[in-house]
Formats: structure tokens, sequence, C-alpha cells
């Protein structure tokens, strides 16, 4: 016989009680080794005859968690010193300084700011700011608003968001972009509200206008000159974000925490010695706030919206690729997060519509399409909610084109 025993908290790389596992195997006549009894078959046994240890294992489990996070934390410990004088080191030689580094912008743009190596932080930053929005540096508001139709229309004006010198693509509208530039740094209408380098007046222009709020339906004649919509002869069909589309499930669902600040939640592990971060949790409902407070970590997947092109941390996207990928519909279908999420919608509809399952049906579609179903609609998902379940009917909804894109 032989016989495996080790250390399994190193294994898992998450926060837990230290346990040993074993596994006895025996050799069989031919020489393989065949498994016999371990600590998989013990546990297997305990929890199929003894269901209420697995419901305890798992209140240890979920206690050891909390405790942990409120316990101390590794600390990283350093101290501050004063910022040293920079110069230019001949051949990188620290031994070799040359003239003394000023603060300033690139040199290539006049980026002389007029400091020196004992300007304080705000003017340093001050200066820098004004450097940047200055009347002699056109770029920074053209930029800008290039980045907040992108995000409006689903591409800039300038398709290239990130890149607006000769190797970017030329302007779609030339005039309207100076124009909306124009009208970020100095709006026309005179108001007691100063709406200069104002984001919020600029994204409010963009909606109210006639572009945005026109129908996206195509025609036969705008197709054939312009099928992609550039001139904007229809509003641009767009897939909104892995955000939107994860929060407009909670929204739906009613679990949607709408708390605004605040600690971030995690859905990976805590990081020991030479383990790897992996997500553990990423459906629980220390989850259920808006995505934009997941605690993020570089090459962590969090194996449901990273599909929708949810970008990785470790580099900046001024503009993220839209595919479409079988996985897509896969995690909208047979994640945890929407396995539950979906039974929460359901129970919600039907305490909304007194348990009447036609009434039930509509109100999923007001959750989450914003609409009634028409007759035909109406009668495949009574049909469906019969044969199975409501929240078949909610996951079917969740996996349309039209819950994820604009309409």
């Amino acid at each position: 016989n032989r016989e495996y025993y080790y250390d399994t908290d190193y294994l898992e790389r998450m926060p837990t009680l230290p346990r040993y596992e074993f596994d006895v195997d025996y050799q069989k006549e031919d020489g393989s080794w065949q498994p016999w009894v371990g600590t998989w078959f013990v546990n297997k046994k305990l929890n199929q005859d003894h269901p209420e240890r697995q419901a305890i294992l798992k209140e240890i489990q979920s206690l050891v968690l909390a405790y942990f996070e409120q316990g101390p934390q590794p600390s990283f410990v350093g101290r501050f010193i004063e910022p040293q004088i920079t110069h230019v080191l001949l051949r990188g030689s620290p031994e070799s300084p040359r003239d003394e580094v000023a603060p300033a912008g690139l040199e290539l743009f006049s980026g002389n700011l007029g400091l020196s190596s004992e300007s304080s932080g705000d003017e340093r930053r001050l200066a820098f700011a004004n450097w940047i929005t200055s009347d002699q540096n056109p770029l920074t508001a053209r930029v800008m608003v290039n980045r907040i139709w992108h995000h409006v229309f689903g591409t800039g004006i300038v398709s290239t968001t990130g890149d607006f010198g000769q190797a970017g693509a030329p302007p779609s509208h030339p005039e309207l972009l100076e124009w909306l530039a124009a009208e970020f740094v100095s709006p026309e209408k005179q108001s007691s509200n100063n709406h200069n380098w104002s984001m919020h007046h600029m994204i409010r222009l963009m909606v109210m206008s006639d572009a945005f709020r026109q129908s996206s339906l195509p025609n036969s004649d705008g197709l054939e000159k312009d099928a992609g919509a550039r001139l904007l002869w229809r509003f641009p069909p767009k897939r909104v974000e892995a955000e939107v589309i994860r929060d407009s499930i909670l929204l739906a669902s009613g679990k949607l925490n709408p708390s605004i600040g605040g600690k971030s939640y995690r859905i990976h592990n805590q990081k020991k010695t030479y383990a790897q971060w992996e997500v553990v949790n990423n459906y629980g409902p220390h989850t259920w706030r808006r995505l934009l407070y997941q605690e993020r970590m570089r090459r962590v997947d969090d194996q449901i919206f990273t599909a929708f092109d949810f970008p990785d941390c470790g580099q900046v996207r001024a503009k993220r690729p839209v595919s479409t990928t079988p996985l897509q519909a896969l995690n909208l279908l047979n994640s945890q997060f929407v396995l539950e999420q979906t039974k929460f919608i359901a129970e919600r509809a039907m305490a909304d519509s007194d348990s009447k399952l036609p009434a039930a049906v509509e109100r999923c579609f007001h959750l989450l399409l914003g609409r009634t179903p028409d007759k035909d609609e109406l009668k495949v998902c009574l049909s469906l909610a019969d044969q199975y379940d409501l929240s078949i009917v909610c996951r079917a909804l969740i996996n349309s084109n039209e819950f994820a894109f604009l309409p």
C-alpha cells in the first residue's frame, strides 16, 4: 500500500481552516494502482448520510471568511523621504549626474511650465493642468468630447479614440467635432451654472440631440449607402457594456445594492505566498453591488462577464472590442450568477402578480425588457413556464438581443 499525506491549505489558495487529506491505493496484479479509500470517499459518504454536516461545514467556512476579513491583514511597511533633485545621468550611471531635470511637460510640445525643483506638489499639478487645458492646446477638448461621443454613440467621431495623430482615422464630421470642443470649453448658453469643461453638460447635450433620439431601425437606402451608420442616418446599434448587463440583471431581481462609495467587494481569494489570484465567489450576496465597485486584479477573469469584453485591468483601453461568442450565451444561460438571479426575478414577478402566471410572465417582460409581450410571445412563454419554470423564461429573455442592445 502507499499513502499520500499533505496539507491542502496551500493547494486551495484561499483563507480556510487547514485540514489534512489522505489517499490509500492498492496495487493490482497488472502492476497498476487502484484508489481504495481516501478523504474524498469519507467526505462523500458523510455528506450523503448526514446532510446537516455539509450545511454546518458551509456555515463554519463562511464564518472563517468573515473573521478573516475582520482580523488584522498583512501590511506593507515603508518610509517616506523627501523627493531628491533629479539629474540627467550620463550613460545611465548614477555616478555621473549632469543637468538638473525640472518639472515640465514634453519639450516637443513646448512644455516649459516655469517651475523649479523647489516647486510644491500643488504648484506642479496646477501648472500641468493649466498647460493641458491651455488655449494653445486644442487637442485636449477634441479628444475629450470624442471619448464622450464614443461612449454615447458606440463609435467616436474619430474612430481611433486613442490616436489623434497621423496614424489615426480622419473625423467623420470634422465641423461637428470642432463645435463640440468649443462648446465643451465655453458653452454658448450662459447660465448661473458654470459648464466650462463639464462632462455632465456635454453628455446631456448629446443624449438630448435628435441624432441620439432617432430610431435604430434600418432602411434599404441607408444600408446601401452607409451600412455602418457613420453618417448618423439612424442610431447605430450598440451592445451595452458588461457592467450594464450585470447591473441590469441585479436591478430586475431587486437585489442590486445601490449604495454609493465605500469599500469595494472582492470575488477573489486572499493571495498567499506563491499563490495566484483566483475567483472564489462571483455571485454571492456580497457581490450585489454595481460592477463598478468590484475590486479588480490583473489577470483575474471573473468567469462570467469577461466574455463580454470586460477588460483586464493590467492595461488601459481607450476602446473596448465588441465580440460575439458562444461563451456569452452560455454564461447568460448557465452561470451560477444568472441561475440564482433569474430565480429571484421569477419570485419577484410571481409576488407582484398575485401568483397568476400570465401576469407574472408580463411582469418578467417589464422587468427585463421594459415592455409588454405580444400575443405570440405570451403564448410561447406561458408554455415554457408551464413545462419547466418561470425562471427559464427569464433566462431566455436575458439571452435575447433586445436585452443586451440599446433599442
